[in-house]
């Protein structure tokens, strides 16, 4: 952009009138309404594509959640696989859903496998705390031992880059109206 030649009264000008100018037009802030899909269609997809009764239920674990958490609570819950981690604050008193911890089975050389809770794992250990509360560490080398982990909120990552925004939105209307 060239230089503009302005006087210091053309520059007093200006910004006279930029501060003149009301700060914005749009008015009070407003709260998002994020019910914006279709509950007939989230229980169709629950119920069908989304595959959610595999495992959850309406009946089950999902048994009142619209009376619980307020929409834009459930719609995280469904993005976050019900881990309970929110984009924004959560709410005084929030308490997540139980979610099974992350095991991981370790199957040594000899055989032998040993199963836990995972407490950590990288490319070079992978650690874990036993039933009776032992912790275990063991170093990886390449594919040894086999490390198998199971985590119970891996069908919701899985998911995330295949829901469409409807999907969320309409499963969010549709649970919402689970009393």
């Amino acid at each position: 952009m060239p230089k503009l030649a302005l006087s210091a009264a053309d520059i007093a000008a200006i910004a006279a009138w930029l501060h003149s100018q009301p700060l914005s037009d749009r008015g009070a802030p407003s709260t998002l309404d994020i019910l914006v899909g279709n509950a007939k269609e989230g229980k169709a997809y629950f119920n069908g594509a989304g595959h959610c009764t595999q495992c959850h239920s309406v009946t089950g674990d999902l048994a009142g959640i619209g009376a619980r958490y307020e929409p834009k609570m459930i719609q995280n819950l469904i993005v976050s696989g019900g881990s309970g981690r929110s984009f924004g604050r959560r709410p005084a008193g929030f308490a997540p859903p139980k979610v099974p911890p992350t095991t991981v089975t370790v199957t040594l050389p000899s055989g032998q496998t040993i199963t836990g809770d995972l407490d950590h794992i990288s490319a070079f250990v992978v650690a874990l705390r036993e039933p009776d509360g032992t912790y275990r560490s063991f170093a990886r080398h390449d594919a040894i031992p086999k490390v198998l982990v199971t985590n119970p909120l891996q069908w919701h990552i899985d998911m995330l880059p295949k829901w469409r925004d409807s999907d969320i939105h309409s499963l969010t209307a549709y649970l919402v109206t689970v009393k």
